[in-house]
C-alpha cells in the first residue's frame, strides 16, 4: 500500500493521466497511471531501436521514476529517435513541431554552459534555456556607462577560473591577463600587504591537486580526502599567520565571502584564495568577463547544442534523460514548487566607474595590482582596476574600475573608503553605475559553514530528489566563483545515471514538475 501511495504521489506530481497507444506496433493496452487523475491522451508512433518507448510506457503505472509529460490540453505525438543520442521530435494537433532533447539545461550562465558542453561531449542532444537575451549570467561585460569603456557586469577576477580543472578538461582557451602584482591590501597607517605569484609553501603545492579534485567532485570525496590525508602537516596552513601582513592577506581573501574571517570556513577560504593567488594569480579576462561566456557558448553550439535566449522557464521541461537547473536554489524552488530553506549571502552594493586616468593610490603597490583590498571586517571593499593589464577596457590614458561591498551599505561609503586610500579619486570619476544587489546574488547562498560541503544544499551532491533533475549552479557544491565545477558535477552525475539505467535496460523521460 505504501508503494502504491508513493507511486500515485509521484504520478500526481508529474501530472500524468491515462496513457494510450495508437502506434503501428501492437503493444497491447496501456495501463492506467493512477485512479482519479485527469486523463491525458498520449500517442507514441514509430517506436524503434533499443530504447523502445512502448515498453517504457507499460512500466509507468508501476515505475513512477519514468514519467512522460503531457502537453497541456493537446494530444501529443512523439516520434521516437532510433538512436539514443538523437532528439525526440514532438508534434501537437496543430503540427507545431518541438524537439525533445536528451537534456535541457535551465540557465546559460557559465555553469549552465559547462554542463551543456559536458553533455554534448557525451553525445547527448542538448537545449539550453536562458531568460536573458544573452548568455553568461554573472559572467558578462559591456559598455555599461559610456562608449569605449568596458566594465564587467558582476564577476571580474578569476583565481578559481585560472586554476579550474573544468576549463582545462574542456580545453577552452580563456585569455586571462595578469598584472605585475596579484593584489595589494594597503593600510591607512602602516605598510601595504602584497600578494605575488610564486613562493607558495611546499605543503600547499603538495595538497593543491587534492583541493582542486575536491572542487570538481561531489560528496563523498574519497580520493580528494585521501590526497589531503597524505599531507597531515598541511593542516598547519590553517593557523592564523604570525606575520601581520600575511594575516591581512588571508583576512581580505576570506572577506570575499560572508563567513567570519577566522572561523573554520573563513580560514579555509582565506587560505585557498591566497595560495591560488600565488600559484595561479587573480587574472581578469581580455575584452571583459563576457569572453568566458562566449568561449563556452561557441564551443557548445559547435557541438550541436541549441541555445534559446529570452525564454523564461516556469516548470521543469520535458527531456529524455536529464534536466540541469543552473540557476540559484530559490529559482529552482519557484520552478518546482518546492520550499527552499537556504540562507542567502548578504545584500551587496556594487559600483562601476569610468575614470579620466588611473587611480592615484597612496600605497605604490596598489598602482601595480589589478585587485585591491580596502579596510577590514567592518568596512571591507573589494576593488578592481583594468588598464594596466587590458588596454581594450578603456581609451588610452583612461581607466575602468569596479568595486563591491557586502558590509558598507551605500555607494557613498564605498567611494569614501576609496578616496581615503587614493586622495583625488572622486575628481577622476567620469561616470558611475550603482547596483544594490539583493541577498543571494553573489554567492547564491551563504558561505557560512552551515551551508558548505555536505550541507550545500542537497548533501553536497547535485541530485535534487526529483528523478532526472540536477542542480548545477553556484548554489550547489562547491559554491561561488567562476570555475564551472557545479555545472560539471551535475552533468557528470546525469551521464553516470543514464549509463547505469541503460545497463539495467531502462529508459526514461524527465517531465514537467508542475
Amino acid at each position: 500500500m505504501r508503494d502504491q501511495n508513493d507511486a500515485r504521489r509521484r504520478l500526481r506530481l508529474h501530472d500524468l493521466g491515462r496513457v494510450v497507444d495508437r502506434g503501428a506496433t501492437d503493444a497491447g493496452p496501456m495501463p492506467q497511471a493512477g485512479a482519479g487523475l485527469r486523463p491525458s491522451l498520449v500517442r507514441v508512433v514509430d517506436a524503434g531501436g533499443s530504447d523502445d518507448p512502448l515498453r517504457v510506457l507499460r512500466r509507468i503505472g508501476e515505475d513512477p521514476e519514468h514519467p512522460l509529460a503531457r502537453c497541456r490540453d493537446d494530444d501529443l505525438v512523439a516520434r521516437h529517435a532510433r538512436t539514443a543520442t538523437r532528439a525526440v521530435s514532438v508534434e501537437t494537433r496543430a503540427d507545431t513541431r518541438v524537439v525533445m532533447h536528451d537534456a535541457v539545461v535551465i540557465g546559460a550562465g557559465h555553469n549552465g554552459l559547462v554542463a551543456a558542453n559536458v553533455l554534448a561531449d557525451a553525445g547527448w542532444s542538448v537545449s539550453v534555456l536562458e531568460r536573458e537575451d544573452e548568455p553568461g549570467g554573472a559572467v558578462r561585460s559591456g559598455e555599461l556607462i559610456e562608449p569605449g569603456f568596458v566594465n564587467d557586469l558582476c564577476s571580474a577576477f578569476y583565481p578559481l577560473g585560472a586554476a579550474s580543472p573544468v576549463f582545462r578538461a574542456l580545453d577552452v582557451e580563456i585569455p586571462f591577463r595578469h598584472g605585475p602584482l596579484v593584489l595589494a591590501h594597503p593600510a591607512l597607517d602602516g605598510p601595504c600587504a602584497v600578494l605575488e605569484r610564486g613562493a607558495a609553501p611546499d605543503e600547499w603545492l603538495r595538497i593543491e591537486p587534492a583541493i582542486l579534485r575536491g572542487l570538481v567532485t561531489p560528496f563523498p570525496q574519497v580520493r580528494a580526502a585521501a590526497g589531503l590525508a597524505r599531507e597531515p602537516r598541511a593542516a598547519r596552513l590553517l593557523r592564523r599567520p604570525a606575520d601581520p601582513l600575511e594575516a591581512r592577506l588571508r583576512e581580505g581573501n576570506a572577506l570575499h565571502s560572508d563567513a567570519r574571517p577566522w572561523g573554520p570556513a573563513g580560514r579555509a577560504f582565506g587560505l585557498i584564495l591566497t595560495m591560488l593567488g600565488r600559484t595561479h594569480g587573480f587574472p581578469c579576462v581580455a575584452g571583459g568577463s563576457g569572453t568566458i561566456a562566449r568561449v563556452l557558448a561557441d564551443r557548445a553550439v559547435a557541438r550541436g547544442v541549441e541555445l534559446r535566449l529570452g525564454e523564461r522557464v516556469d516548470r521543469i521541461p520535458a527531456a529524455r534523460r536529464a534536466v540541469i537547473v543552473a540557476t540559484d536554489v530559490w529559482e529552482f524552488g519557484r520552478i518546482t514548487g518546492r520550499r527552499i530553506r537556504v540562507e542567502p549571502d548578504p545584500a551587496t552594493v556594487k559600483l562601476d566607474w569610468t575614470l579620466d586616468r588611473p587611480i592615484p593610490w597612496s600605497a605604490e603597490p596598489a598602482r601595480r595590482s589589478p585587485v585591491v583590498h580596502l579596510g577590514g571586517p567592518g568596512d571591507f571593499v573589494l576593488f578592481g582596476q583594468y588598464s594596466m593589464v587590458d588596454p581594450t577596457r578603456a581609451p588610452a590614458g583612461k581607466e575602468t574600475a569596479w568595486a563591491y561591498s557586502h558590509v558598507l551599505r551605500s555607494a557613498e561609503a564605498i567611494e569614501a573608503q576609496v578616496e581615503a586610500h587614493a586622495p583625488g579619486f572622486r575628481a577622476l570619476v567620469r561616470g558611475r553605475r550603482v547596483e544594490h544587489l539583493p541577498p543571494g546574488r553573489i554567492n547564491l547562498g551563504t558561505a557560512k559553514l552551515r551551508n558548505e560541503l555536505v550541507l550545500r544544499p542537497f548533501h553536497g551532491r547535485p541530485e535534487t530528489g526529483i528523478s532526472g533533475v540536477y542542480l548545477g549552479s553556484a548554489s550547489a557544491h562547491p559554491g561561488g566563483g567562476v570555475h564551472g565545477a557545479p555545472g560539471w558535477i551535475a552533468a557528470q552525475a546525469a551521464v553516470r545515471s543514464a549509463s547505469r539505467r541503460r545497463a539495467r535496460g531502462l529508459w526514461s523521460l524527465t517531465s514537467s514538475s508542475r
